[in-house]
């Protein structure tokens, strides 16, 4: 009797195909969308898709600007639109980076030993420090986003997302991984050009969004933030875990909304 056929696995795909299912795979892994892996499923480690993140988070961004116009359309006001635009993009990544924030506040504020610092940031359970950063977090998008005009919430949705997500392999340049196991373990090192790819890809993101004008100076101002969190990190674990990626990302997200609102607010 002949031996089944071992189960298939899928090849790899190249040219528009990869790209393709490098961005499906994004959108699976930041997501909570229930898409079918299909060929993404070849991904092993993620870093290998982190070239097409800045897509994935135009189109995290797009979601809370479109529920923006849509809440301000109805008649809410402003202030509502931005508290519902933020909460979508909360419920579309399933709060991925705000949990990657808190945990970064809890071990960062309430450790005074490395070993110590890992070990609350690896607990479930949110403290002080977390649960201030969180709350705080989500009031400065919110009021952000409530201080402008429906389209160009939506285009600060888009810039921020597209640059919080586009600028996390800067942090895994900058510095190694502080576990051998781990989100940031698993997820491997990315190449110079997907590095590359991604910073550039999520910095004309922004350009489209914003223009040019104010993209770069959203771009700046999100590569200092996240460059300084870096540092940061590498003095308080010795590198980055999947908390601090998240945490650039969250970080990045809140200046650029921040700084789009004092460019763009009604005086």
């Amino acid at each position: 009797m002949a031996n089944p056929a071992p189960p298939s696995t899928p090849s790899p795909s190249s040219g528009l195909a990869a790209w393709f299912d490098d961005l499906l795979f994004a959108v699976i892994f930041l997501t909570r969308l229930p898409l079918p892996a299909g060929n993404a499923a070849r991904h092993n480690p993620l870093a290998t898709a982190m070239r097409t993140f800045p897509l994935a988070g135009a189109m995290i961004g797009a979601t809370g600007g479109l529920v923006f116009i849509a809440a301000a359309a109805l008649g809410a006001p402003h202030a509502l639109c931005g508290v519902l635009g933020v909460a979508a993009t909360v419920l579309l990544t399933g709060a991925l980076h705000e949990d990657g924030f808190a945990d970064i506040a809890d071990g960062f504020g309430g450790g005074y030993e490395r070993e110590r610092k890992m070990e609350i940031m690896r607990d479930s359970r949110i403290g002080t420090y977390g649960g201030a950063a969180l709350v705080l977090s989500l009031l400065i998008r919110a009021t952000a986003a409530g201080s402008m005009a429906p389209l160009d919430a939506l285009a600060a949705f888009v810039a921020a997302a597209a640059l919080g997500r586009g600028l996390i392999p800067v942090s895994m340049t900058l510095n190694l991984s502080a576990r051998s196991d781990g989100v940031g373990a698993s997820s491997g090192y990315p190449t110079e050009g997907s590095t590359w790819t991604s910073i550039l890809l999520g910095l004309l993101l922004a350009l489209v969004a914003l223009g040019p004008g104010q993209g770069f100076l959203c771009f700046f101002v999100g590569l200092a933030g996240v460059s300084a969190l870096a540092v940061l990190a590498k003095r308080q674990i010795g590198g980055y875990t999947g908390d601090v990626l998240g945490a650039g990302a969250q970080l990045v997200d809140i200046l650029v909304m921040v700084a789009v609102a004092m460019l763009r607010a009604p005086s």
